[in-house]
């Protein structure tokens, strides 16, 4: 039980879209990412998934509409939605979803 400096922890990250667990809580993991472009569509059939921008800004596409994310918002994406996450310039992204997750989707 130590605390975490969260933007140290993003340092860490050396690759885009490329997700760091920073902390477990139970069945569910924190992570940060860097991203820049646009991810590929997919869904996660069983399990929802939370963004948080931390820093930067984050597109979330959806099959019939576009939702943006400033820093400190955030936005669930509910278990078998299509979606496909965009940056035009580099964000940090923090995710909230089960430690089992598999990132690219089913």
């Amino acid at each position: 039980m130590e605390k975490i400096a969260i933007d140290q922890m993003i340092d860490l990250i050396q690759n885009y879209w490329t997700p760091l667990d920073i902390f477990r809580v139970n069945d569910t993991a924190v992570k940060a990412v860097k991203i820049v472009g646009k991810y590929h569509w997919h869904k996660h059939s069983t399990q929802d998934e939370l963004f948080i921008v931390h820093k930067g800004q984050l597109k979330i596409n959806l099959k019939d509409r576009q939702i943006v994310l400033q820093e400190g918002e955030g936005f669930v994406v509910k278990k078998g939605v299509l979606h496909q996450t965009e940056a035009d310039e580099e964000a940090l992204i923090l995710l909230v979803e089960p430690i089992d997750i598999i990132t690219q989707g089913d």
